[in-house]
């Protein structure tokens, strides 16, 4: 059940579900929720408060039944686009259109909430996913951060070389592996082609999806991640780069939440290198936003909500407390390095993709997770296409 919270008791309301865990989050949306009736008087804003299970279950029931709150928060890319296709979701480009929204926010949030450049959401929260290194082992072996693949293979084969595992990763609860699996095909077939291969338009048995993983292999054969990675989650496997035995680690954002005080000023941040320079630099970056079902009503209140949740003061406050990146690039980030560089990264990304398990459909999000990591263990890329193109029959098709 959702928690009901509401900030006054007037004539004109709106509903708006939250998916939301966080403390700071729900109270970051309650205050605004007050401000906006102070600003807007005969307003009221009535916050539900839903977990995550809870959520993805209502959320199935008020788009398919027609009735329920309002506005909605859900998530970008395919995830929206699944009930733009089903003519679920309002058609916000006239909103967007007459307050110039377009020149507010970066081109890849932009493109996460639209499809047939048709505007459908307010984006409200996004974060980066690239490599976080230490400083002073990179300083040591005289490495500048890669910006490219030979580059890249370079500073791995420089770590091992000096006795240090270039790559540590836990993939214990599978997810991990699926960003080397992203990444690497964002980086040589681009956004489109991995968007239609998660979405089951092109086999996993293509020409593309191979060079993807003999990339892969090529890192896995020559040594460059740590062996037992099986065995343990995502931050059992930081301890390494703590104690200056790994080099870096593919992650989000939610990682530098972790880290121990003393040595966060010794870590650092640079994007996933340049493959192809043919394609342009799509970056990883789950982002949650605000939508309106197609049973909504839309009136002047909601509108004006709307515009609120995409202006500076709320994308600002509600950024700072999540520790996320605001999609709005006229916002200026918080005092923190991995946020700043993050932001960087994003407002000049030419697209975003969700994840591997955004970007698709639940089963095939599991099924494909499994075979990644069990593809770091066998290296046999025959056999994992196999693996991945069955799944994609039984469960895209």
């Amino acid at each position: 059940m959702g928690m009901l919270i509401s900030s006054s008791v007037l004539a004109q309301s709106i509903e708006v579900a939250i998916l939301s865990t966080s403390g700071p989050q729900k109270s970051s949306f309650l205050r605004h929720a007050k401000s906006f009736e102070a600003q807007y008087p005969g307003s009221e804003v009535i916050l539900s408060f839903y977990s995550d299970a809870d959520f993805k279950k209502s959320i199935v029931k008020w788009l398919s039944q027609g009735s329920g709150p309002d506005i909605l928060t859900w998530q970008g890319g395919p995830r929206l686009y699944q009930y733009v296709r089903n003519n679920q979701v309002k058609d916000l480009s006239r909103l967007w259109s007459e307050h110039g929204l377009d020149a507010s926010f970066s081109e890849g949030a932009i493109g996460a909430i639209s499809l047939n450049n048709k505007r459908y959401a307010i984006p409200t929260s996004y974060y980066q996913w690239g490599f976080y290194y230490r400083q002073s082992v990179f300083d040591e072996l005289n490495l500048q951060p890669p910006a490219d693949w030979k580059s890249f293979l370079n500073v791995c084969e420089t770590l091992k070389n000096a006795g240090i595992t270039p790559i540590t990763i836990g993939a214990a609860n599978k997810w991990t592996s699926a960003a080397w699996f992203d990444y690497l095909n964002l980086r040589i077939n681009g956004l489109d082609y991995h968007q239609r291969l998660l979405q089951g338009e092109i086999p996993f048995t293509d020409k593309g999806v191979r060079d993807v993983f003999e990339k892969w292999k090529l890192l896995l054969n020559k040594g460059y991640f740590t062996t037992r990675y099986n065995g343990w989650d995502w931050q059992q496997a930081m301890p390494f780069m703590y104690h200056k035995m790994a080099g870096m680690t593919l992650i989000g954002n939610f990682f530098a939440g972790g880290l121990p005080p003393l040595l966060k000023e010794d870590f650092r941040f640079f994007p996933f290198p340049q493959i192809n320079p043919a394609i342009p630099a799509y970056e990883e970056a789950p982002m949650d936003l605000l939508m309106v079902p197609n049973y909504t009503k839309m009136n002047k209140t909601i509108e004006h909500y709307l515009l609120s949740i995409a202006g500076l003061d709320f994308q600002k406050r509600y950024n700072d407390v999540s520790s996320m990146i605001s999609p709005n690039k006229q916002v200026q980030s918080k005092d923190d390095y991995f946020i700043q560089q993050g932001q960087k990264v994003l407002n000049n990304a030419a697209g975003l993709s969700q994840f591997f398990d955004r970007d698709t459909n639940e089963k095939m999000g599991s099924a494909g997770t499994v075979i990644f990591t069990e593809f770091m263990d066998s290296k046999n890329v025959d056999a994992t296409l196999s693996a991945l193109e069955n799944a994609r029959q039984a469960y895209l098709l």
